[in-house]
């Protein structure tokens, strides 16, 4: 038993987290993953430009890429791999800039401070435009102020509980042990989405649940395991080495479809057993809204051309990131739809 709890506590430390998505920073990738964490996301369909080239931009000087999350996470990662796609396209520099704080709002201002070119960019998440403007009033992002390139990376948000120290197995036990028990759970902080969806869940539910709170979701993940709480939330990543280990067990995803990705499971949604919550985690390539979108458009291929050759696929494999490359105006809807669902459970749940 202790050799098998060491052994998820170096894999949680381990995990890839895509906690970029939300107002905190990002954990580094790991150097390898398992096969049912590298195919954990479901990536949309990524749509070329109408008779766009990526030799249709011209650019005249180098790319500056603003990052808003810390040197050698997720996000950051991602953006210098992408970052090197550019440069070898259009023969400028490619610079990334990590500009942390005020939940990207730095980066952002450093972004709006400069003249209109789609060479200066940025690596947004999500909670940006979603919950960050919610939870913090300093941060005045509207969506409508920015062109989106494209998606980068994404990833599901999936509820777990721990058979060996509850005897739980499904979201029906989960309710049932509500009746009579004190239910806690693990996530992170409010502001955060993972607090957000099961603050939305357990209240539509009608089920009194506690959180306490962590600083990822591996550690919601490790209280879990260890017997603090009934039930954790984390993204799919996170969560694969202990579905694989055993320990662990998903009970549903906040997604459209069920998550089928583990093997043995087929998880299903949060919308399916009754409870209209949908969110996905992601990442995405964005720059100024009067930026030419002929230059922008022309990027967007230029990424595609480069995810298809083997140099990207070595570089993506080695950093365990598996792409979503949606088109600009894919995550444009992606985004103001989830906005509206989290301003509509902020007023319910925390403005009070």
């Amino acid at each position: 038993m202790k050799k098998k709890m060491l052994a998820l506590l170096l894999s949680a430390a381990m995990a890839f987290s895509l906690t970029a998505c939300g107002p905190g920073e990002t954990n580094s990738p790991p150097p390898q993953e398992s096969k049912a964490a590298a195919e954990s996301q479901s990536p949309a369909e990524s749509k070329a430009p109408e008779n766009v080239t990526a030799d249709a931009f011209k650019p005249s000087k180098d790319f500056n890429m603003r990052v808003p999350f810390a040197a050698g996470g997720s996000a950051d990662t991602i953006a210098r791999i992408i970052a090197q796609g550019l440069q070898k396209t259009y023969g400028k520099s490619a610079v990334v800039n990590n500009l942390t704080g005020a939940n990207g709002a730095v980066a952002a201002a450093d972004l709006d401070g400069t003249a209109p070119d789609a060479t200066e960019l940025m690596v947004g998440g999500i909670a940006m435009f979603t919950l960050a403007p919610l939870f913090n009033p300093d941060v005045t992002m509207k969506l409508e102020d920015y062109q989106f390139v494209c998606n980068l990376v994404s990833d599901n948000q999936i509820l777990f509980v721990a058979p060996g120290n509850s005897g739980l197995n499904s979201w029906e036990d989960l309710q049932e042990y509500a009746k009579s028990n004190r239910l806690l759970f693990a996530s992170q902080a409010p502001g955060d989405a993972s607090h957000m969806l099961l603050t939305m869940l357990f209240g539509q539910a009608g089920i009194d649940a506690e959180a306490v709170t962590t600083d990822g979701g591996a550690k919601s993940l490790l209280s879990l395991a260890g017997g603090n709480v009934a039930c954790a939330i984390a993204t799919s990543t996170v969560g694969a080495q202990y579905v694989e280990e055993g320990a662990l067990v998903p009970v549903l995803v906040f997604s459209d479809e069920p998550f089928t990705r583990y093997d043995g499971f087929e998880v299903p949604t949060a919308k399916s057993l009754g409870y209209d919550i949908v969110f996905q985690t992601c990442n995405f390539l964005m720059t100024r809204k009067d930026a030419n979108p002929d230059d922008v458009a022309a990027i967007y291929q230029a990424i595609l051309d480069y995810s298809e050759t083997e140099e990207f696929k070595e570089l993506a494999a080695n950093a365990s990131y598996v792409p979503d490359l949606a088109d600009g105006e894919t995550i444009r809807q992606i985004i103001a739809d989830t906005a509206s669902m989290c301003q509509s459970a902020y007023e319910t749940y925390y403005a009070k």
